[in-house]
């Protein structure tokens, strides 16, 4: 069984609508569904909430209680390399973490790295290239805050040599491999380095799923030319969650048609 590991619904919800998944109790305010993303492939998504303590206790719950073949972070994520465009897919050799404020970065904050499984991480590439989706393979990292500017993205990439940035994925990572199973991480691309955030992303509630309409509205009300960035946003975000069903729907039709059981796939990193 492959477990499925997002911070909001909306990075799932194309994928979600498209298949036939249940709502389950899930930890918390954390969601869970259970289905098959490609016949025969039964996968467990669990959306957990932003931030390291969502991620970390949520996916902790998850291997504990489902003990699934292997665990994939996915996600939105920002671009940290300026050849990656919105929607691009970034399959993580290894994720990263950085603690600390920003001018603790460039003094020379510790980076602690834990590696994607390189079998899992093959198929995931087989997958890309086969179905023609735009991708690359490299690090990334995880940071404790938005990266939001297109300075602070560009300085990132330069200075760890990653292709994305996000919130949660070192996290998912440790509970996972914490656990002894395999890990993937996974990101789409919402945010070209070029790209401003608005400041509202800084603002919305760190929960699974809603909350942030009402954030959006007043955000916009108290200037209405907001309103066009929050517009090329969604349209970003909707993209970038178009990109990763594809990206899931081709990956387990990979491992369906290989016909691999997780031990087999596993094996083949030997």
């Amino acid at each position: 069984m492959l477990a499925i590991v997002a911070a909001v619904r909306d990075e799932m919800s194309p994928f979600l609508r498209a298949g036939q998944f249940s709502a389950e109790q899930g930890p918390g305010e954390a969601l869970l569904y259970r289905g098959e993303i490609h016949p025969g492939v039964p996968a467990l998504i669990l959306i957990s909430g932003i931030g390291q303590s969502r991620a970390e206790e949520t996916t902790g719950w998850l291997v504990r209680n489902h003990r699934p073949d292997v665990v994939i972070g996915v996600g939105f994520g920002g671009a940290t390399h300026a050849s990656l465009d919105t929607g691009a897919i970034v399959i993580a050799t290894s994720v990263s973490l950085i603690e600390g404020t920003p001018l603790d970065w460039s003094q020379g904050a510790d980076i602690q790295t834990f590696e994607s499984d390189p079998a899992y991480a093959a198929v995931a590439r087989m997958a890309v290239e086969i179905n023609g989706i735009d991708f690359v393979q490299g690090p990334s990292i995880t940071v404790p805050i938005v990266a939001r500017s297109p300075g602070m993205k560009k300085w990132l990439g330069a200075r760890f040599g990653v292709y994305s940035v996000d919130l949660e994925s070192y996290w998912v990572a440790r509970a996972t491999i914490a656990a002894g199973m395999p890990f993937l991480g996974v990101r789409a691309v919402v945010d070209s380095t070029n790209m401003t955030l608005p400041l509202l992303v800084t603002e919305i509630p760190g929960t699974p799923s809603g909350g942030r309409t009402g954030k959006a509205l007043r955000y916009a009300a108290r200037d209405p030319r907001r309103i066009v960035e929050l517009a090329r946003l969604a349209r970003a975000s909707g993209r970038a969650a178009r990109q990763l069903g594809l990206f899931l729907a081709a990956f387990a039709k990979e491992i369906s048609s290989s016909g691999a059981v997780a031990g087999e796939i596993r094996g083949t990193a030997a």
